[in-house]
């Protein structure tokens, strides 16, 4: 076999490939759809009554014995530390990106007020073009009404206290926690 004649069986092959998996998700979301649709209320009151039915005649004294003697407290033990332990890398990576968002908040305020000196200046600027506009000999036909970029208020200027220390790891935690 020559290498022109594999290589398109091989992109045949791949074109089948890659139609056989569009199949199967379509297949997967037509099967989640209906599945999701087949769960009506009654069903599922229906469902929970025949799973409990069989709970309570499968013995479940003798089950839970079972249970108890594989894992026992040590079981217990290693759940709530796992759970403590991605607790904790929870907070720290809401600490690392507080920290992120607290600088780059920090860089954006920076840029904020350079660029609101810049406007003032230019606004400076403008009043003065307007000062010199207004004192000099113009013909009162030809003069139009000047209108000029009013500067910003102080109030814009000034930082935020909030913002001038990241917050602490249980606020970034919080916050997190709560979207």
């Amino acid at each position: 076999m020559n290498f022109e004649k594999l290589k398109q069986r091989v992109e045949r092959r791949e074109m089948l490939a890659d139609g056989r998996a569009s199949q199967t998700r379509m297949a997967y979301a037509t099967l989640r759809e209906t599945w999701r649709e087949a769960w009506t209320p009654g069903r599922i009151v229906i469902a929970g009554l025949l799973a409990g039915f069989v709970a309570g005649r499968s013995q479940p004294a003798q089950v839970i014995r079972r249970v108890g003697a594989i894992g026992g407290p040590q079981w217990i033990r290693t759940v709530s530390t796992l759970s403590g332990l991605f607790a904790s890398l929870q907070s720290l990576v809401a600490a690392v990106t507080a920290k992120g968002a607290a600088e780059t908040a920090d860089d954006a305020a920076h840029d904020a007020a350079e660029a609101a000196d810049v406007a003032a200046e230019t606004a400076g600027d403008a009043a003065q073009d307007a000062g010199a506009a207004a004192t000099a000999p113009q013909d009162p036909r030809m003069t139009a009404p000047t209108v000029g970029p009013m500067p910003p208020s102080d109030r814009r200027r000034r930082v935020d206290p909030a913002w001038d220390a990241p917050p602490r790891a249980a606020e970034a935690a919080t916050d997190v926690s709560e979207r």
